[in-house]
């Protein structure tokens, strides 16, 4: 398999937040970043979104690719909020990722001891295109929550694979095992889900599955939840909202927009 690089690449554009915070969320630290810049996305989520538009997809991996292999292409992103944020795109149109793409994904976050975050649409994400931000950042949000055994009749579970959940007031399931095993019952889960969208966050040996009830979980988080948020990384486009969050509001967006535990 091709492994996207992970050195450092001066292509990439530096995550430069405008302010930061500390909060505790469900017992565990969470940090707050302030990126107005992200304002200018094209076609981020919110209630003036048309149904149809043009995707930019086929442009963004013609023309801005920093590596090609393995039927995926890796991309900068113009408006960050991870360190040495890179996109790992499907070559061609898809709107979820495949196994090969999983397996690219874990792969990746095995070599390069980061993380990968994915959104789809109506889970915060831009662009219908499958992708995952990968970044050599890890983040203590999600391995400071207590954890249980999950269930063990969603799928057939791979060799070497064990389904956790965490003990939270949401649905956020933990598939654990080696990368090539983690990617294959990740793609069953994708079949099984019974949501339109989710988040994943792939970190430490494990992926994190989200599934959403919602978009954006006002009035407690006033943007569309992704998995920079579920991964414990808040971002926030206006100060006040901002200056104002606290661990409370932030709990109760995670609630608002999941689904209830399994």
């Amino acid at each position: 398999m091709d492994v996207p690089p992970f050195a450092a690449d001066a292509r990439l554009v530096p995550f430069a937040p405008s302010a930061q915070r500390s909060l505790v969320v469900f017992g565990a630290p969470a940090l707050l970043a302030l990126v107005p810049e992200r304002k200018s996305r094209q076609d981020r989520p919110c209630d003036q979104r048309p149904a149809f538009r043009r995707s930019p997809a086929a442009r963004i991996v013609e023309q801005e690719v920093l590596w090609r292999g393995g039927g995926t292409v890796l991309t900068p992103n113009k408006y960050p909020f991870l360190r040495e944020q890179r996109i790992l795109w499907p070559e061609g149109p898809q709107r979820e990722p495949d196994l090969p793409m999983w397996a690219a994904i874990c792969a990746w976050v095995a070599a390069a001891a980061g993380t990968a975050l994915l959104n789809n649409i109506g889970s915060a994400s831009s662009i219908a295109r499958a992708h995952a931000h990968l970044t050599p950042e890890r983040l203590p949000f999600l391995a400071a929550l207590r954890e249980r055994s999950g269930p063990t009749d969603l799928i057939d579970v791979p060799a070497g694979v064990q389904l956790v959940q965490k003990d939270a007031p949401f649905c956020l399931l933990g598939v654990r095992g080696p990368a090539d095993a983690r990617a294959l019952a990740v793609a069953r889960l994708a079949e099984a889900r019974m949501t339109a969208a989710w988040n994943v966050v792939v970190q430490d040996g494990t992926a994190w599955l989200y599934p959403r009830r919602i978009e954006t979980p006002a009035p407690h988080f006033a943007l569309p939840l992704g998995a920079a948020e579920v991964w414990g990384r808040w971002c926030f486009l206006d100060r006040e909202p901002f200056e104002a969050a606290t661990g409370s509001m932030l709990e109760q967006a995670l609630i608002a927009a999941g689904t209830p535990p399994l």
